[in-house]
């Protein structure tokens, strides 16, 4: 077969489980994983024989995405800050409002300048830290996680794109004292009340890792209380905390951190949802 003919035989396969503007950049992304072709070489070699090995490669990962698996998982390659990172079912796949908030630490390091102690609370596929410390060499980034299995791929993928990161495995929720001290600790945490997963979509919650995506319902900031309650302890003077939130938790945000003692910043994504907010004690 030849590589147009199979990319028209996989789109009429996975029509009606992706919309065609979902559908294209799937079927490149596929297509350059299983035959090393990029977008300008697909159509130089549109006419060009696939191999049996390759149509077996198609037909198994096509499986694969009318089951609902991820292309990333399939892949095994998600994009972050125009940098390829390893993952699979231990970690989420990193979303471009995530990269939102690295920017916004960025640009609070350019004031406060570029010497930064940075902890990433739940690094998953490590994406944050690293991201952070390619950005901000001088600075001394950590990163902590529950699972052994996503900080092996945060290890991993920092070590490919050569980014010293102390990881260190524990449990938040768990813990009274963090490491260190830092002047930035930045966060993306469960944040997705139980209530909403069943109007979700299926590749998201039966294959992304629900440790990472879920709280209870009765306690949807269960985390950030955790974080900012160790902050108080370990943020140093003029210190800065950083948090991805639900689109709809910003309320509900603000008033925590005040009680908590923090003054609080709230910032909208690119999609015009509020996401992120910065957070510094408020003087004593």
């Amino acid at each position: 077969m030849r590589l147009n003919e199979i990319k028209q035989a996989l789109k009429k396969q996975l029509e009606g489980q992706y919309e065609s503007v979902e559908l294209n950049p799937i079927l490149s992304i596929l297509i350059e994983h299983v035959t090393g072709w990029d977008q300008v070489q697909q159509v130089v070699n549109k006419d060009n024989t696939i191999s049996a090995e390759q149509v077996l490669d198609f037909e198994t990962a096509a499986n694969e995405l009318l089951s609902g698996r991820p292309i990333q998982y399939i892949t095994g390659k998600a994009w972050f800050m125009g940098e390829p990172y390893t993952v699979n079912e231990q970690v989420l796949i990193p979303r471009p409002e995530t990269e939102e908030l690295v920017d916004w630490v960025i640009e609070y390091a350019a004031i406060k300048g570029k010497s930064l102690r940075i902890l990433d609370i739940g690094t998953g596929s490590g994406c944050i830290a690293i991201a952070l410390k390619k950005a901000l060499p001088e600075a001394i980034v950590s990163a902590i996680d529950i699972s052994t299995g996503a900080l092996k791929i945060a290890e991993a993928n920092a070590e490919a794109q050569k980014a010293a990161i102390e990881f260190t495995c524990l449990d938040i929720l768990n813990t009274a004292f963090l490491p260190d001290q830092y002047d930035v600790i930045v966060s993306n945490p469960p944040y997705i009340p139980m209530q909403e997963m069943k109007n979700m979509e299926l590749q998201v919650t039966d294959h992304e890792p629900n440790i990472a995506l879920f709280v209870p319902d009765e306690d949807p900031l269960v985390f950030y209380k955790a974080i900012a309650r160790l902050a108080k302890l370990h943020l140093s003077s003029n210190g800065q905390l950083f948090f991805e939130i639900h689109y709809d938790q910003g309320d509900a945000m603000i008033a925590l951190l005040d009680e908590m003692h923090f003054h609080a910043e709230l910032r909208a994504d690119l999609f015009e949802k509020d996401r992120m907010i910065r957070a510094s004690l408020k003087p004593r």
